[in-house]
């Protein structure tokens, strides 16, 4: 029954992921090829990150991977694993920085995750009339309304840290007020939350350094 409940999950993350696609698709003003361009990378982006996650569940059961390797596979990955998948995301993002223009993809990924997790809430929200649902769905459309309304009054790179730091303030006042936080339904703990948020604002040091 876990296992299905976690599948029907992961489907909803599926629908909800093509939603912001479709919306960064629709609303974006770039040309036709430009939101081409940035929405095949978006998704080769996401398609990494699913490899990522993969990789983090074989090494978070790595003995028993060796033993039985199906019993590992067969099973939808887990808040370690969903943590692994972003960090080495981020990484391959640093990587990666001289091959893709990293603001430009940084705008087109977050509208398609903000949106995502706002669509991912709602459909949780309709099942489970959940209070921390409908929290979390206010929380994600109040920071896609802020990426909208700067998205072309600043540097891409500036709204992000904006973004991050609205996102961590609210996630923590989150943390503090409800029994738990969820991302995509995953759970959040709070070492990961302010590791991300440093990991990120140092990775933002690094790049204006870089530049």
């Amino acid at each position: 029954m876990a296992i299905f409940v976690k599948l029907i999950s992961i489907a909803t993350i599926f629908f909800s992921v093509v939603v912001g696609l479709i919306l960064y698709y629709w609303l974006s003003s770039s040309n036709k090829e430009e939101k081409k361009q940035q929405s095949e990378e978006v998704i080769n982006f996401l398609m990494n990150f699913i490899i990522f996650m993969w990789i983090g569940k074989i090494i978070m059961n790595f003995p028993l991977f060796i033993k039985d390797p199906l019993a590992v596979l067969a099973y939808p990955a887990d808040s370690t694993s969903f943590y692994f998948a972003i960090i080495g995301s981020i990484l391959r993002l640093v990587y990666q920085r001289k091959k893709i223009q990293l603001p430009i993809f940084i705008a087109a990924l977050l509208p398609v995750i903000l949106a995502a997790s706002f669509m991912f809430e709602f459909i949780q929200f309709l099942q489970d009339s959940n209070l921390y649902s409908l929290v979390n769905m206010i929380f994600y459309m109040f920071l896609l309304s802020i990426f909208y309304y700067l998205n072309e009054r600043m540097p891409a790179l500036i709204l992000f840290l904006i973004l991050l730091m609205s996102w961590f303030v609210g996630t923590m006042m989150m943390f503090f007020t409800q029994p738990y936080v969820l991302f995509l339904g995953y759970l959040l703990s709070l070492p990961f939350i302010l590791i991300f948020f440093l990991f990120n604002v140092g990775v933002l040091i690094y790049i204006k350094i870089k530049r």
